[in-house]
């Protein structure tokens, strides 16, 4: 992939459509079995709530010719995100270590969620985009912290083999397994 075609930047309004589009597109329900092997999405989010999480930490998107090819979302702690998930995430952190101590030592924020459309996977924006939200956060936090649905394969050996986060322990919510996710942000 020709990496001056694709730009990695902060959402804005004028972006919120593409990214619900793109959410839509690889939502668990809207998926069949096959195409949930290839990741998926386990959230939706609407454009109320787009917005907000854009407007708190920011949303990091991949365009590519005018096309929103990718984003991944980032959050507070203390985001009113409603969602009992995050919720249940953010209850382990006293229990959870990572380099030898809870989760709960460190300055942290949420990572996610992210989503690659399927024409754009395999060439890079993944890595682009984890990239870009942590140099716009370094500084801010000393940690980030992402959960994958344990049936999420793929997106599990995307963030651990493919940029280095870290198993740090799990948790489940209405009989779904998750893992918990952590990695440094330069200080």
């Amino acid at each position: 992939m020709n990496r001056d075609v694709v730009e990695f930047r902060r959402a804005g309004s004028p972006d919120y459509e593409g990214i619900l589009r793109l959410q839509a597109a690889n939502y668990v329900v809207n998926l069949s079995e096959a195409e949930r092997r290839e990741g998926f999405l386990s959230a939706e989010f609407s454009r109320e709530q787009v917005a907000a999480m854009a407007d708190d930490l920011g949303i990091m998107i991949a365009v590519e010719s005018g096309v929103i090819a990718g984003y991944l979302c980032a959050f507070r702690n203390e985001f009113n995100h409603g969602s009992p998930v995050v919720a249940e995430m953010l209850n382990s952190y006293d229990r959870v270590e990572f380099e030898g101590k809870p989760l709960s030592f460190y300055s942290s924020y949420i990572y996610g969620p992210v989503c690659i459309g399927k024409n754009h996977r395999r060439r890079g924006l993944l890595r682009g985009l984890f990239e870009a939200q942590k140099r716009d956060l370094e500084g801010q936090f000393d940690v980030g912290v992402a959960f994958v649905a344990r049936s999420n394969a793929h997106s599990l050996q995307a963030h651990i083999w493919g940029l280095g986060m870290v198993d740090v322990g799990d948790f489940e919510v209405k009989g779904n397994s998750y893992v918990i996710l952590a990695f440094r942000l330069a200080s």
